[in-house]
């Protein structure tokens, strides 16, 4: 995560008393070599950290960021390349950005909120004003709903976040032009790091396991059954856990952000599994097995009480179409179907 490459330095310099400016890509046309969302930092004593092109543009903004902390006002700055520029400031990869310049407020509960967020790995939405009027002030909303910052007025505060809460679902970023009340704005979504649940301790459970913890994933594989669940086959787990559904997911941690692969192939673990991930409205929730078994499955759950629109949101089968045979190619074509969710492709 980006952000985390200034927040530390941030925090030191202000410990030490020392004023900083920040420099936030808010926008990205074409290519270029760093997402929304980099930033560039700059105590008033001339110390670095960050970087939001890699190297291209910062020079210039560091006599940005020192004219800033000089008096100057916040300032959205845009950067491109074209033939007449090649030999000035600009990108040489052709693309074209928008880098927000604004002074980091140490006093700023937003800050240490959204720091507390990243150390508990919450999730969070940060807002930040472009237009002139909000330029540089922030808002941030963390997912159970506690308000830090603003943008000045509580009707634009409610608007933007109301347009922002969908980044929840996917992370990432997005500049945000409202009409009512008219601003421009840059939202970005922090999520905690990606967690995937595996019920059922089967071959393609430890081919996916290996993948998704290569990726970065934490993995928790659930099985009540000792023979299944021995760690030794799961070597990238965070942990396994010899329990039956309910109890293994609740301690790989319920919540909208934790994905479930359910993989036993046994009513018992895959019915339980399925509603405790569809009750806690678990981002993905993929079933392995065929149309007979998903039909199966969706019955029991009925007969649980689900309605239709909570059972559609399961996966099933489980994966990509691939025509992918094998463990190995089951958990591939798996981990892409979940990684597509994950950016919102699916």
């Amino acid at each position: 995560m980006s952000i985390d490459e200034v927040l530390a330095p941030l925090r030191s310099w202000s410990a030490e008393g020392r004023r900083a400016g920040v420099a936030t890509l808010v926008r990205v046309r074409r290519s270029a070599p760093r997402l929304p969302g980099a930033r560039f930092a700059v105590s008033e004593d001339g110390r670095l950290a960050g970087s939001v092109s890699s190297g291209c543009v910062e020079g210039d903004l560091h006599e940005h960021i020192g004219q800033l902390l000089a008096g100057g006002e916040p300032r959205l700055l845009h950067y491109g390349i074209t033939d007449e520029m090649a030999a000035d400031v600009g990108l040489a990869c052709g693309g074209e950005i928008d880098v927000l310049v604004a002074p980091h407020d140490p006093a700023s509960p937003v800050w240490n909120a959204l720091g507390d967020v990243l150390d508990r790995r919450g999730a969070a939405l940060l807002v930040t004003g472009l237009s002139e009027g909000v330029r540089g002030r922030v808002l941030l909303e963390e997912a159970e709903g506690r308000r830090f910052g603003g943008l000045g007025d509580a009707a634009l505060d409610e608007a933007a976040l109301e347009a922002a809460r969908p980044l929840l679902a996917t992370g990432g970023t997005e500049v945000v032009e409202l009409e009512e009340p008219p601003a421009a704005l840059f939202a970005e979504a922090f999520l905690p790091p990606p967690r995937l649940a595996i019920v059922g301790a089967s071959p393609v459970a430890q081919a996916l396991c290996r993948l998704a913890a290569w990726l970065g994933d934490e993995v928790t594989v659930v099985d009540p059954r000792e023979a299944f669940a021995d760690p030794s086959k799961f070597p990238g787990a965070a942990r396994v856990v010899r329990a039956w559904p309910e109890e293994g997911l609740a301690e790989a941690g319920l919540d909208r952000w934790l994905d479930v692969v359910v993989l036993a192939h046994d009513r018992k673990l895959d019915v339980p599994a399925l509603e405790t991930a569809l009750r806690a409205r678990c981002r993905y929730v993929g079933q392995i097995g065929g149309s007979r078994t998903q039909r199966l499955r969706r019955e029991a759950l009925e007969e649980r009480g689900l309605d239709e629109e909570t059972i559609d949101r399961i996966r099933g089968p489980v994966g990509l179409d691939i025509g992918a045979l094998g463990p190995g190619e089951i958990a591939v074509a798996i981990l892409a179907e979940l990684v597509a969710v994950r950016r919102g492709r699916a």
